[in-house]
């Protein structure tokens, strides 16, 4: 997409076939990089979904070329990262929520993006009436929406199909890793200590200031921001961050030193 250029832009919005094809080429990185995102839960990637959400966002593209109002090449990379992310949510929501609503797993979305993407926190935050208001859900509710919004790989998943016995998966793992030696899997394992890593990552960034955080979040692409910048993408950076290039160069050395810090320190205690 940064290969693009305003006047591609401009002749695509106006249905010029050439030029059409060339942002469709630009983009599809970008598309299929967040149907992974979509379709990856706990670390798990449901290709199948994966594929689904792709197609999706591509046709979704192709019809939202000639809704860009802006100009610059910026505010159009801006306005296809809106524009996907919203139609893959939805179309997700609408093939993996499994007990739940659609109304509740949109708000279930929002309180996630108040949890920074934490579903843990985003939970807690679903079931709280001052972040929700008269939206807020029931705690049992909230539970529901978190399973649903992460799919069949949660830990939380009930391990038995007795109805009777409500022992999860998380409660299998009886200490450092869980479950008995006979039916330790690679994903149980690996869940578990990505769960633990994206918290305690998230906990560190909430612990800096807000835009040595953003550096970090913006370069990595942790959420909330909307893609992982790099070191080669500094202009979009900056303008995500809010901050000039030259300060997001002299302050990124800075800010990994400080989540260093600060990741250990909550790590060790």
């Amino acid at each position: 997409m940064l290969n693009l250029t305003e006047a591609q832009i401009a002749a695509a919005k106006n249905n010029d076939a050439a030029a059409v094809a060339q942002v469709v080429a630009e983009t599809d990185e970008r598309v299929t990089q967040l149907a992974r995102k979509y379709a990856t839960t706990g670390g798990f990637t449901d290709y199948a979904l994966m594929d689904d959400l792709a197609q999706t966002g591509r046709i979704e593209l192709w019809q939202a070329i000639a809704r860009f109002e802006g100009e610059s090449v910026a505010q159009f990379f801006t306005f296809i990262d809106r524009t996907l992310n919203g139609v893959m949510s939805n179309e997700r929501r609408a093939q993996t929520r499994h007990g739940v609503s659609e109304s509740i797993a949109k708000e279930f979305e929002r309180a996630l993006t108040m949890a920074n993407g934490d579903p843990y926190e985003a939970e807690r935050i679903a079931a709280d009436a001052e972040h929700m208001g008269k939206r807020r859900m029931s705690e049992e509710m909230a539970y529901a929406a978190r399973l649903s919004w992460q799919g069949l790989d949660s830990l939380d998943t009930r391990a038995t199909t007795d109805d009777e016995d409500d022992t999860t998966i998380g409660d299998r793992l009886l200490s450092t890793i869980g479950l008995p030696d006979d039916l330790i899997q690679p994903r149980d394992i690996q869940t578990a200590r990505q769960r633990d890593t994206r918290r305690n990552v998230h906990d560190a960034l909430n612990k800096m200031g807000k835009k040595s955080a953003d550096i970090l979040r913006g370069t990595y692409g942790i959420a909330p921001a909307p893609m992982a910048f790099g070191t080669e993408n500094e202009d979009l950076l900056a303008d995500w961050v809010g901050m000039a290039k030259s300060l997001v160069r002299q302050n990124r050395s800075k800010a990994k030193t400080r989540f260093r810090d600060v990741y250990l320190k909550g790590a060790n205690a």
